[in-house]
This record gives structure tokens, sequence and C-alpha cells, in this order.
């Protein structure tokens, strides 16, 4: 999305080294996955990249079709500031919402 585009562009403008950002999924928390964001100085070759209104992101290989059809948004609201995923693959998420199933 805009807001989430605008945010990247923000948060990379002070790290010159680093070309984009780096989502992944791990295992964790009480529902099996959550999403990994991090900084990347290079594509790797099995990274699926995105580029979106000149911000460049790139999808770890392992995580490419649990992301397929995903929406990257950045939320400012009173309690919290963050990147939240509209990802139309899910099928369960965990209680405090730090986890997802597909």
């Amino acid at each position: 999305t805009p807001s989430a585009v605008n945010k990247i562009k923000q948060l990379l403008r002070d790290k010159p080294d680093y070309i984009g950002l780096k989502v992944g999924v791990r295992t964790r928390g009480c529902n099996g996955l959550t999403y990994t964001l991090d900084y990347t100085k290079e594509k790797a070759q099995a990274d699926e990249e995105v580029i979106q209104d000149g911000v460049r992101v790139f999808i770890e290989k392992k995580a490419q079709l649990t992301l397929l059809g995903t929406e990257m948004d950045y939320v400012e609201d009173k309690l919290s500031n963050e990147f939240v995923f509209n990802n139309p693959n899910i099928k369960g998420t965990c209680g405090c919402g730090e986890s997802f199933n597909i």
C-alpha cells in the first residue's frame, strides 16, 4: 500500500548500504508461522523481487507460496505503529495475533 511504501522509504533513507526489505516467515508462536522483516544489502538468487513506487521488497523463497496474494500495509494508531500483512491464504490466527497457519 502507499502507506507501506512511504514507511519503507523512510526506514531506508538513513541506511544507504541497504537496497530494500526482505520478507520471510518462520516458525513461532502458538499457531505456527510469523512474518519476518529484515534490511537487505543484496537480492538472493531465489528471492522474488517486488518493486512498488521505487521501493524494493524481496520475498524469501520459502515464504513465496505462503505470501502469494498478500498485501503489505503500514498502520499507525494510538496504541501501535506496525506493518500489517493482509494474507488471503491464512486459515487461522492465534488469540494474540502473533502467529498464523495456512
